[in-house]
């Protein structure tokens, strides 16, 4: 009895010595983490096209992962960075304690300042003491329910690609889950589920800050984090609309072409492209190179495509190959490109169609390049399954010498 007693103090006293001297760790992880945490989200961004472009994912579930994780990584950005400045202004607030351990010595002062009643420094260095330690660990009561989410969805997503599956099915399966979890989690009665979900980790963080911050105080905060998160999401999510092959561009996207998004020359970040793409923007030969980025999911539904061609309005031919699902067109004149080759291009070497545009018959001078395409819609619930025409998919501007 007495050596478990002894066991249970030593422990105590370890857990007591870790949690005064916590601060040198926490800042030391603080600043890695920021530093990781900065770089992540381009790295899923473009985990997420070569999902789609090259393994057949679907806008929908890259851009819901996407936006899950990027959620998690600004939640925890935020409070580093808020733990950070206050662990700086704690140790600003330690020096002075170090520095003058008597505080306020009111005879030095002004008349008119003598008769405040100076709290001791020690007070506010608590203080900060206390809200550092509480900051530090409140990201964890929300981003890693998300996270749970988030790799649920991962997997179901990683089952639908490895079985070719209608993403509808891995849909209804992932909302009828979320439905189920909620209604356990607000149940009653306490159940096995309820009770796995509220021993967790998280669970338990989550139920601590509610009884000493109040529940309504916990979950208005939290949805107010949520919406401060969401700019940062939206700042993480620029120009992943692109990648969105079933839509048009949107009016400014089209009005007003970035050529980092067509011309390698200005593709500074070396990112994938996203839709036609040349090499520069000055053209100086008889030809135009142009790349079309290979699409594994709308190459593979040039059957659906064919099917339903013959009993639809739109007026286009049957489709053969990959490149038939394009139109290019120059100055609104229908141009032919012969001998299209399947190739990698571009600074990631991502996969394409490579052919040449005769331009020696143009003027010098500023020319449009346009390009539409035949698009396939699958089914999802009750939609899909139909053609549609995009005549804004892709433009770009050049200059022929």
């Amino acid at each position: 009895m007495e050596i478990e007693n002894n066991k249970k103090n030593q422990d105590l006293t370890w857990l007591e010595h870790l949690q005064k001297n916590s601060w040198e760790p926490e800042v030391i992880i603080s600043g890695i983490s920021l530093a990781v945490l900065f770089i992540i989200p381009s790295r899923l961004f473009d985990m997420s096209v070569v999902l789609i472009q090259d393994y057949g994912l679907e806008q929908i579930p890259a851009q819901l992962v996407l936006v899950y994780f990027s959620l998690i990584i600004t939640v925890f950005k935020i409070f580093l960075v808020i733990h950070l400045i206050m662990r700086f202004i704690w140790a600003g607030m330690l020096g002075i304690t170090y520095a003058f351990p008597e505080g306020v010595i009111k005879e030095n002062l002004f008349k008119y300042s003598q008769s405040v009643d100076y709290p001791h420094p020690n007070t506010y260095l608590i203080k900060l003491e206390r809200w550092c330690s509480m900051l530090y660990g409140f990201p964890i009561s929300v981003a890693v329910p998300i996270l749970s989410i988030t790799i649920y969805l991962s997997a179901l997503i990683g089952v639908y690609l490895f079985f070719n599956l209608n993403f509808q099915v891995v849909y209804l399966i992932f909302m009828i889950t979320m439905v189920v979890l909620a209604s356990f989690s607000f149940a009653g009665k306490s159940t096995r589920l309820k009770d796995g979900i509220g021993k967790s980790m998280s669970g338990t963080i989550g139920a601590v800050y509610q009884s000493h911050l109040g529940k309504w105080f916990f979950i208005s905060f939290s949805v107010g984090l949520i919406a401060i998160s969401a700019p940062f999401i939206s700042q993480d999510l620029r120009g992943f609309s692109e990648f969105n092959i079933i839509a048009n561009l949107d009016e400014t996207e089209y009005d007003w072409p970035n050529d980092r998004s067509y011309f390698e020359e200005y593709n500074s970040e070396k990112k994938r492209f996203a839709r036609a793409w040349t090499t520069k923007k000055t053209v100086d030969s008889e030809m135009l190179p142009i790349f079309l980025p290979r699409y594994i999911r709308d190459e593979n539904a040039t059957v659906y495509m064919n099917t339903l061609l013959p009993t639809d309005t739109i007026q286009w031919s049957i489709i053969k190959d990959y490149q038939d699902q394009f139109r290019i067109y120059i100055n609104d004149s229908l141009v032919q490109v012969q001998n299209w080759s399947k190739i990698r291009a571009g600074h990631t070497g991502q996969m394409a169609l490579f052919g040449q545009i005769p331009v020696a018959y143009l003027a010098p001078g500023i020319h449009e390049l346009r390009v539409e395409k035949l698009i396939y819609l699958p089914p999802f619930l009750s939609t899909g399954n139909e053609l549609r025409y995009r005549k804004k998919w892709a433009r770009f501007e050049f200059v022929k010498k």
